[in-house]
């Protein structure tokens, strides 16, 4: 099984050398290169939810030789890690994280296509030492497109950047000319696009909440569920990953908890299967599903053994995310641009990979790229 799973994890592995954007001549938004260097060292950062993470997992391991229990704390434990590790995110002081998915979409009598969809996000939350900020783009590239909807390529294709400095003052730049970046080096290949500083939207204060923590105390499992499901009926962006509920009953079909030491710390592989015929039942699971893939009438495709998307996670003993992989497979009604689609398919697989460090979250080589465009705009 451990084998198995380290297989699998490598599928979902992320580049090593994770590169923003290439330099061009013309251009003083671009990118200079940074790198995920301290992926794999233990977090220099407190984990919000380490007491309630290590406490589940000794439940875990408690329960982990009797037959008659195993299976099911398994379960719950393995959903209230990922819960953990998500909400992790509101009240951490920093984190960065890279993330990697390919999807394919078949609309029928349209066609279909091939789209990469890459993510850099880095938070670094106010505190009384530091002001907020928030640098985080979005590149889609289209590897492969046929049929009539390649008339509408461009509604598959683009690219934006959202720059947050002084806790909430926001600076928005648009990406063209993607393209992949050319290092033989490289585990799995990187996009890269042109930065523009875009037009109406330029250091203005953002009505969207800042770049702090969440107020208050943190939220106790009770009310993570219950955040959960306030979020998706309220239509906000959601806290818990990959649209799924994962602390609703029996969401979860099965579960497996593997270990192994890491710089010093534990790491705790985690295999979460998913129940179609409950997930598709999830008010919240299909609404956070929907408002993701801006679709609608949408539901998660039945494997023919009942199962939904599959969830492969890492966490370290503090209970943060070292990297996580959902692969899926849903079908609903989907619109790009002027095309309108009933009951399209789309599957996909993502690979998230996190770091902590004050090398990988250091934001000079970021704040110098915006000089650099606030200048070139007179």
């Amino acid at each position: 099984m451990k084998r198995t799973i380290i297989k699998i994890l490598s599928l979902l592995a992320v580049p090593a050398v994770v590169v923003g954007a290439a330099a061009c001549k013309d251009d003083g938004a671009a990118n200079s290169g940074y790198e995920l260097l301290d992926k794999d060292e233990y977090p220099s950062v407190e984990a919000p939810y380490e007491e309630e993470s290590r406490a589940a997992i000794e439940r875990w391991l408690a329960a982990e030789n009797n037959p008659l229990t195993s299976a099911q704390v398994a379960k719950e434990v393995a959903a209230e890690l990922f819960a953990y590790a998500c909400y992790n995110e509101e009240y951490i002081d920093k984190y960065v994280y890279f993330s990697d998915q390919t999807g394919s979409t078949d609309l029928p009598t349209w066609g279909s296509s091939t789209v990469k969809k890459q993510d850099y996000k880095l938070i670094i939350n106010e505190s009384d030492e530091t002001c907020g900020y928030k640098y985080h783009y979005t590149i889609r590239h289209v590897d492969d497109i046929s049929g009539l909807i390649s008339v509408a390529k461009s509604a598959f294709e683009s690219s934006a950047l959202r720059f947050v400095v002084d806790t909430n003052v926001l600076y928005r730049f648009d990406g063209d000319d993607s393209e992949y970046l050319e290092d033989e080096n490289q585990e799995q290949k990187v996009l890269t696009c042109k930065w523009t500083p875009k037009s109406g939207a330029w250091g203005v204060s953002e009505d969207e909440p800042p770049i702090v923590k969440r107020d208050g105390e943190k939220l106790n499992l009770e009310q993570i569920e219950e955040d959960i499901v306030q979020i998706a009926e309220n239509g906000g962006e959601a806290v818990i990953h990959g649209n799924i509920n994962v602390l609703a009953d029996d969401i979860i079909s099965s579960a497996s908890i593997q270990s192994m030491e890491l710089d010093g710390g534990t790491v705790y592989t985690i295999t979460m299967r998913t129940n179609a015929e409950v997930l598709n039942n999830d008010k919240a699971s299909i609404a956070m599903l929907q408002k993701s893939n801006d679709a609608e009438q949408c539901r998660w495709a039945d494997n023919g053994q009942g199962e939904g998307p599959t969830i492969i996670f890492q966490i370290w003993d503090n209970g943060l995310f070292k990297l996580y992989g959902i692969s899926e497979n849903w079908i609903g009604n989907m619109s790009y641009g002027p095309i309108n689609v009933k009951n399209g398919e789309a599957d996909s697989r993502l690979s998230v990979q996190y770091s902590y460090s004050n090398r990988d979250t250091d934001m000079t080589a970021k704040l110098a790229m915006l000089d650099e465009a606030i200048a070139s705009r007179g």
